[in-house]
């Protein structure tokens, strides 16, 4: 009923709920003001009406703020329990209040969810506590902690851990604290209940590992610790304590290497920790020393990796060792021994009684081509060709008299091919085995110097001259060939120093470059001019070469020589003709080049004059048509000669380029004129009659002259200018030169 008014006076306005009271308090105020009137004075008042009505308005107005505040307030308190029931109902912990009594009073959804109570199912934390803590001696502890802390009304409730029993029989490990609550003159008592049961089993879990790990660390037979980021020890297993020279692994707690027996290794560890560390990369199986507590060094093979915390950060190194000294010293003499058998260069063969191969070390497959698995188990007859299956029988009893078994022979590789061998075969019994070890030398290396011995022989007295001088160029050795080019006899030529052929014609600096090219590369080879026996120059092929001894000292010197005197006259002819013209032996086309380009740089260094004179013959070709080609070559050969007399200097050239085509060039030159007077030589020369064969023949010429450097700065542009020029002398009339013009060559 309360609550309904209560609901509806919240729903109505201010101004409603005033207007109520007015209203109400007016007809109340007037009718006993009414009533009082007719009692007192047998009469209605006007004035005791207003009088009423006034003081109606004033106390219906007072009472109706009184209730608009009270309602203002009421509708605060609700919202607040509103949601402070929300914030118990959505807490994520479970809760229970319970009043002085313990009575419980309430229960979150939370708690419910969790344990499976209701709150109907704890009508008391007395008969609760029978379901919650079923064990009574638990139980017992439980009620004096808890009471214990009630007790301690001075200081906050210390959390209390306790081990629950669900609804559904099971258990939850939860920390329970307690929170007392004054309301309305009531003592309140509001429970909060963390499940922590995860984090106990992790807690637990985490502790088993722990043993677990440390049973694994104690129990590997290996030295394991590990250290912070400073390198100070932060645990270790029993036999790394031992190692130490401690009791135990706490022992070890904080200490660091430079403490310990190994304090000369020290900065060696340290150095390691913090590659380790910086890298975050593990630093594995690595051998380093280690002083032990009586003062001997060890070997160990060691591994380092970084140490990380959960949030995967480098907090430090863990570490694992083992001594490896005597494994080391087992292995250094088994790798010692079996090296010494398997890179020996001979092959090494272990056979049994009945001749069947039970070892064989590396060089043997190799020379054989087969790997080790398919040589063991073969009979030495099958790779062999000169040893019979039958004889060994008798090669056995041979070695069990002791007697030591050698001979050549050869061995078939695997692809058919055969290399001859020298076999020593040796036997050996122990512990009741026999077997018989063999030792395969291959010979072709042997073989092939021999051989190699025999044609060096043969070709030492080759055609080629050869000659070997000592250290020091006395000539100790010559063959046939020399004293047929030189004229000096073997007994002549022994004893006497190389120099022996010297010709003069080379100066001292060819035979220093030519030794520097020897001490540096060698060896040298190339033209030189040498003196044979009876005076004579000649050219010859010279290849010297130094051989030296195992320290890389030179011994010997060895020469071959050709006489190369008709090689060179035929380079000279071939010369000649690459670079002269067959017909009248004036330099070509390709010679002019070369030598026009020389003068035109010697003209540029010296900022001179040089003139190119372009001719072309005349009615030449009336003569080829006329009297024959023959003719006309006669006629070319005796033009050129015309030329060559015009043309004095040595420093000048006359070509002919092909044809009736003449060019002449004429370097350092003092003066332009100079070209125009031999051009005018040659115009007087050319017009002269010839006589070819008793023919007279009449010709002139036509010639273009081209300057340097008024008329070209290279040998292409002027010829080509040269030629034009050529070409407006023949246009101006013939029998005629013309210098060139650019004007016109526009």
């Amino acid at each position: 009923m309360n609550q309904t008014l209560l609901s509806r006076l919240q729903r109505i306005s201010k101004f409603q709920l005033w207007l109520m009271s007015v209203l109400l308090a007016t007809l109340l105020t007037e009718s006993i003001v009414t009533v009082m009137d007719l009692l007192l004075k047998g009469q209605i008042s006007f004035d005791y009406l207003i009088t009423g009505l006034v003081a109606s308005l004033i106390v219906a107005s007072l009472i109706c703020a009184m209730i608009i505040a009270f309602l203002e307030q009421l509708i605060g308190l609700k919202e607040d329990n509103v949601q402070l029931s929300s914030i118990v109902t959505a807490l994520p912990v479970p809760l229970a209040l319970f009043d002085a009594e313990r009575n419980l009073q309430m229960l979150n959804p939370k708690f419910t969810t969790v344990f499976g109570y209701e709150i109907s199912d704890i009508p008391s934390v007395s008969e609760w506590r029978l379901q919650a803590f079923p064990d009574t001696a638990y139980r017992e502890t439980i009620d004096a902690e808890w009471q214990k802390r009630l007790e301690n009304s001075d200081l906050e409730f210390q959390p209390l851990e306790i081990k629950i029993r669900c609804k559904n029989g099971l258990y939850k490990h939860v920390m329970a604290t307690a929170t007392r609550i004054d309301r309305a003159g009531r003592q309140l008592q509001l429970v909060m209940l963390y499940d922590i049961s995860k984090r106990i089993e992790a807690m637990n879990a985490l502790a088993e590992s722990r043993s677990l790990l440390q049973s694994v660390i104690e129990t590997i037979p290996m030295r394991v610790f590990w250290k912070d980021g400073q390198s100070r020890y932060l645990g270790c297993n029993s036999q790394f304590a031992r190692d130490c020279g401690l009791s135990g692994a706490e022992d070890i707690l904080g200490k660091t290497d430079n403490q310990l027996s190994w304090r000369d290794q020290a900065e060696i560890y340290r150095n390691d920790d913090r590659l380790v560390m910086h890298s975050n990369l593990p630093k594995l199986a690595y051998e380093e020393p280690q002083t032990t507590p009586d003062g001997r060094e060890i070997l160990l093979r060691t591994s380092k990796a970084p140490l990380r915390n959960s949030d995967g950060k480098t907090v430090g190194v863990l570490g694992v060792y083992d001594d490896i000294t005597d494994l080391k010293k087992i292995e250094n003499e088994l790798w010692l021994t079996k090296t010494m058998i398997d890179k020996s260069k001979t092959a090494f063969f272990c056979l049994d009684p009945q001749g069947v191969v039970t070892y064989v070390n590396d060089y043997a497959c190799q020379s054989l081509g087969y790997a080790r698995e398919e040589l063991v188990g073969m009979k030495p007859w099958e790779f062999d060709p000169d040893l019979l299956a039958g004889t060994w029988p008798g090669i056995w009893d041979r070695l069990r008299d002791c007697e030591i078994v050698s001979h050549e022979s050869r061995h078939r590789r695997k692809d058919g091919t055969t290399f001859p061998v020298e076999l020593t075969c040796h036997y050996i019994a122990h512990n009741g085995f026999e077997l018989s070890f063999t030792f395969a030398q291959n010979i072709s290396e042997r073989k092939r110097l021999e051989t190699e011995l025999r044609i060096a022989a043969t070709a030492f007295e080759s055609q080629e001259g050869m000659m070997i001088t000592d250290a020091d160029t006395v000539i100790v050795k010559v063959n046939k060939s020399f004293s047929e080019i030189t004229g000096y006899s073997s007994e002549e030529a022994i004893g006497q120093k190389m120099n022996l052929l010297n010709s003069g014609v080379h100066d001292t600096l060819f035979f220093a470059e030519m030794w520097n090219s020897i001490d540096s590369k060698g060896v040298w080879q190339g033209e030189i001019w040498n003196r044979r026996k009876n005076g004579n120059i000649f050219p010859e092929w010279l290849t010297i070469s130094a051989v030296k001894g195992a320290d890389d000292s030179i011994t010997h010197y060895v020469g071959t020589m050709m006489d190369i005197t008709a090689r060179k006259a035929i380079e000279q002819h071939i010369h000649h003709l690459a670079h002269f013209d067959a017909l009248t032996d004036l330099p070509n086309r390709t010679l002019l080049i070369d030598r026009l380009h020389q003068a035109v740089a010697q003209a540029r260094r010296e900022h001179g004059l040089l003139a190119l004179l372009y001719l072309d013959l005349d009615k030449f070709k009336p003569v080829n048509d006329s009297f024959g080609h023959d003719v006309g070559d006669l006629l070319l050969k005796e033009v050129a000669n015309r030329l060559e007399a015009c043309v004095k200097r040595e420093t000048d050239t006359v070509s002919r380029l092909g044809g009736d085509e003449f060019v002449i060039l004429l370097s350092q030159l003092d003066r332009h004129t100079a070209a125009e007077l031999v051009a005018e030589n040659i115009l007087v020369k050319l017009n002269q009659p010839f006589v070819i064969q008793h023919h007279t023949l009449d010709i002139s010429s036509s010639v273009g002259i081209a300057i340097y450097p008024d008329d070209g700065l290279d040998a292409n542009t002027l010829i080509k200018n040269a030629d034009y020029a050529m070409y407006q002398a023949k246009c101006a009339g013939r029998g005629c030169f013309r210098f060139f013009r650019r004007e016109t060559a526009r």
